[in-house]
């Protein structure tokens, strides 16, 4: 059975974007899928790095996406609401390959063990957070699934930690709470390598 998430209802054709918020943070970048969003979705801008080696140790690794069986796009995400209050059984259940042994690709050919994942949220880019992700656990390599509740823990944990700290006048309309923006608008598109073991998550964030 598939699942239909009521966040995401079916969006015409004509607002297709292959527009990524990622696209300034690694020149690399070629998008691998167009997407097209509801007028009330859009991604988190995150500004580049400001310390990306000009050689990398390891060859880049693919993006690893997340998509909800029975969604009317690719690349539309998963809310990640969804995915750490949900038992492992209905995460497998409502995305898209959840039990793909995805760790493995994400090693590189430096056979990294654990990721860390940056987070440049508009307005609090100065905090520089960056969160540890297990890619490997004692049964093998980490699932498409288990990743994708790694990264939404570790927003949710961002969320929480920046409360208490305004952002800078850049990032006024994407502020924490009191009117602002809260976990649960948060959408998981994809996870981007942008150098060795330092990767990017693509984020859309639900303005209703």
């Amino acid at each position: 059975m598939s699942y239909m998430n009521p966040l995401h209802p079916p969006v015409p054709s004509n607002i297709h974007s292959s527009y990524t918020a990622l696209a300034g943070a690694c020149s690399a970048y070629q998008p691998p899928f167009s997407q097209a969003m509801p007028p009330t979705h859009r991604r988190l801008p995150q500004a580049p790095l400001s310390k990306v080696p000009t050689s990398r140790r390891s060859a880049p690794c693919p993006a690893v996406t997340f998509d909800l069986h029975g969604a009317s796009s690719h690349g539309l995400g998963v809310p990640m609401c969804e995915l750490v209050t949900r038992s492992g059984g209905a995460v497998e259940r409502m995305l898209v390959g959840a039990n793909d042994g995805v760790g493995a690709q994400m090693s590189g050919s430096l056979g990294f063990r654990k990721v860390n994942l940056k987070i440049l949220w508009p307005g609090y880019e100065h905090l520089d957070r960056s969160y540890s992700l297990d890619i490997h656990t004692s049964a093998g390599p980490l699932t498409r699934g288990q990743l994708a509740v790694q990264i939404a823990r570790a927003f949710a944990r961002f969320i929480e930690e920046l409360q208490g700290y305004p952002p800078a006048q850049h990032g006024a309309s994407w502020r924490f709470g009191n009117g602002g923006i809260g976990f649960n608008r948060l959408i998981l598109s994809a996870l981007w390598n942008v150098y060795d073991d330092v990767w990017l998550a693509e984020v859309i964030v639900d303005f209703r």
